[in-house]
């Protein structure tokens, strides 16, 4: 078994260095670019500032992992942000419309967005790393890995429409995309809801 988990992250592992890594570091740069940018906008212009705040709050507050009494449920924390990265890699099934890149620019706006409000009401910024670095650090690279991976896959798939002799079949997508997921996002995303549910909330009845 041991054996088996070795050689999954070492085809992991090859996949990185042919060009996962590309993408992902590009998905990476082009997030914290657009995270400056919409604080910048948000907090320069406050006439839309509170409608996107409301926007997002409403958005975070459908995902339902805060219970009556304060309680952040880890699981459904869990599951939501699987759920999320999950439809950012699928989205990469659809050629040339490279669909992953407008999750990105969504992501990026709640972080500036709630980054801008933050500064705005002249919450210190202490007060928003330990709302996001503890979960963040192991978060936000899970957004990148599947934010890289289907922007791969996209490229690939329309390479092949474009009779690239050297594109992946949908088939090699599909597996990438898997094990991705199982090694990747599944253990990084465990460890960030557990954190945000359980150790994010003592760091922040320090600050707060």
């Amino acid at each position: 078994m041991k054996d088996l988990i070795f050689r999954r992250y070492a085809e992991l592992g090859k996949a990185w260095r042919a060009g996962l890594s590309n993408e992902v570091f590009r998905a990476s740069a082009a997030f914290l670019i657009l995270t400056v940018l919409f604080f910048a906008i948000a907090l320069a212009l406050p006439q839309i500032r509170e409608p996107l705040v409301n926007l997002v709050v409403t958005a975070m507050g459908s995902v339902g992992a805060v219970a009556e009494d304060g309680s952040i449920s880890p699981t459904i924390l869990f599951f939501s942000n699987l759920q999320t990265c999950i439809f950012i890699m699928i989205y990469g099934l659809i050629p040339f419309l490279q669909l992953p890149a407008l999750t990105l620019g969504l992501n990026a706006m709640v972080l500036g967005v709630l980054g801008a409000w933050y500064a705005a009401e002249g919450i210190s910024p202490l007060v928003y790393l330990v709302l996001l670095v503890p979960h963040g650090i192991f978060e936000l690279p899970a957004l990148a890995m599947a934010l890289g991976t289907g922007l791969l896959v996209c490229k690939q798939i329309t390479g092949r429409l474009r009779k690239r002799a050297d594109a992946c079949s949908l088939s090699e997508c599909v597996v990438l995309m898997s094990r991705v997921l199982l090694l990747a996002l599944v253990p990084l995303l465990l460890i960030a809801a557990l954190i945000e549910a359980y150790i994010t909330p003592l760091l922040a009845s320090l600050v707060l």
